[in-house]
């Protein structure tokens, strides 16, 4: 009855965040007459989901008069630099999942976010609340790639960028370093103001074009990042990619993947695997993959190296980015 009713939390949350409640609430409007007035709802219904959102502790409610707990003002006004809501601002991810039955049946996706007509109209949307969500553990992995760092000055791609969470963190960690962010034309636009507002401007170039196609040249790049990229890719476009960022690493250079992966016989975690029918809702070939799977594909693509560094994960599954060495005499 749990699980069953599980979805009733995430829509109380994802109403709440459409109608703006947060941000009425943090311009002070705190009582059901002036809210319902403000976002032009039912009192009799604006009341009973302010009272959900109480019970789900994103609201606090003294005397009628309602209010914003910590959490949510730092993560559901719209004005906050960590609002994580946009993902929450449209049903799309809500859609898909109603037709979860459809797609096993079928195998065929509801969407596909990975085509670029797609990409550049649901992605501009999804890297704000992402941009928060693997800010932290986008800066443990510039440390751990920082570290015992020899290079006096290190290239770095940023493959299928978003906001540029992951290299934006490895800029700021090494002031030598210079990125390549690479992404659809219509994302990179976003990039470059998330690049623009950390003060990185003059240390980013940009490579427009599909992962699957755009040239990244040869003996180019120190480090290539592949930040929650390759669920979306499949085995296939991911191996190939492999190969190709391979080519482009100068030798001792190190590919950086972080995604969702499930345990060996995927038993678990739950996030792993719940993705990876998110994968199979919103692209043609997505999935999670295990570590030995990843270890196995960036051996055959020729990285002499296969490591795990701890950087603390989000979204309750595993805590490691997976690295690949390419050998210093390749």
């Amino acid at each position: 009855m749990q699980m069953h009713f599980a979805m009733m939390p995430s829509r109380v949350l994802s109403v709440g965040v459409q109608l703006d409640l947060f941000s009425r609430l943090a311009d002070g409007l705190d009582r059901v007459p002036s809210l319902a007035t403000a976002v032009g709802a039912n009192e009799r219904g604006l009341r009973m989901l302010l009272d959900a959102l109480t019970a789900l502790g994103l609201l606090t409610k003294t005397e009628g008069r309602y209010g914003l707990t910590p959490l949510a003002r730092t993560h559901l006004v719209r004005s906050s630099p960590d609002y994580v809501g946009a993902m929450l601002e449209n049903d799309d991810i809500w859609n898909a999942w109603g037709h979860l039955a459809e797609a096993v049946r079928t195998g065929r996706p509801v969407d596909t976010v990975e085509r670029r007509e797609r990409a550049e109209a649901f992605f501009p949307m999804l890297i704000r609340s992402l941009h928060v969500a693997n800010r932290a553990p986008a800066e443990r992995l510039a440390a751990a790639l920082c570290a015992g760092s020899v290079r006096a000055s290190r290239r770095v791609l940023d493959v299928a960028c978003g906001s540029g969470v992951w290299s934006i963190a490895l800029a700021l960690a090494d002031p030598t370093a210079r990125v390549t962010a690479h992404d659809f034309p219509a994302v990179l636009d976003e990039t470059r103001g998330y690049v623009a507002r950390s003060g990185l401007g003059e240390r980013f170039d940009y490579l427009a074009g599909d992962l699957n196609e755009v040239d990244f040249g040869t003996d180019r790049f120190d480090v290539a990042i592949l930040g929650n990229i390759v669920h979306s890719e499949g085995e296939c476009s991911s191996r190939a990619l492999f190969a190709r960022l391979h080519r482009a690493l100068r030798p001792g250079g190190r590919l950086a993947i972080a995604d969702l992966v499930p345990n060996e016989d995927r038993s678990g975690p739950p996030a792993a695997l719940l993705f990876a029918l998110n994968m199979l809702l919103n692209t043609e070939r997505g999935d999670t993959f295990t570590l030995s799977e990843y270890t196995a594909w960036l051996r055959a693509a020729g990285f002499a190296r296969v490591d795990t560094v701890d950087i603390g994960l989000h979204i309750g599954t595993n805590a490691s980015a997976i690295l690949g060495e390419k050998s210093p005499g390749a």
